[in-house]
Formats: C-alpha cells, structure tokens, sequence
C-alpha cells in the first residue's frame, strides 16, 4: 500500500456527491447525467465505485481502505485512482469536500 498524500485532499475530507446528479446505465458505458438531461462524465467501473461512495457518509481514507479490502489485487493503483476521480469530480464541480 503506498503512503502518498494528495494535497488538496486530505484522507479525513468526506466528499458528498451532488444529487442533482444521477449515474445513468446504456449498452455501452455508465454516464453521469443532471437534472437537465445533459451528460457530464463517463465513467469507467473505477469511477462509478468511487462515485458510488460519495455519500457524505465515508473520509477519502476510508473509501480507499473499502476499495483496497475489495480488490486487493489492485491495492497499488487504487489510492491514485480514488485520487484522479475526486479530482475529476471537484474539477466538474459534482461534489463537495466537508
């Protein structure tokens, strides 16, 4: 497991998804859509997991620790990809770090 430390988020942050935004399903992908009807991101399985615990509920920490007990396989890339997608995330202004 690596120690690195993301500056603009610290592991005790708690991110909270917007809820005017909704994962939507097609054939080929998973979407994030809002309340207009208009798609922001795609998202990769990745993605959707870390959108999925973005309740307010979880700190960056413990959504990393959930993720690397649940695929330990890739405990090596999974801070960096939490990381990247709540980055993504707060770029889009989709959540909110409390």
């Amino acid at each position: 497991m690596s120690i690195d430390v993301h500056p603009q988020l610290p592991d005790d942050s708690v991110p909270k998804r917007d809820e005017k935004h909704k994962i939507k399903r097609l054939p080929c992908c998973l979407y994030l859509e809002d309340s207009e009807g208009k798609t922001l991101i795609k998202l990769n399985e990745s993605s959707s997991l870390v959108w999925s615990l973005c309740t307010g509920e979880f700190t960056v920490k413990e959504m990393i620790e959930l993720l690397e007990e649940s695929y330990p396989e890739a405990g090596d890339v999974i801070r960096k990809d939490v990381y990247r997608v709540l980055d993504e995330f707060l770029a889009e202004d989709i959540i909110s770090l409390e």
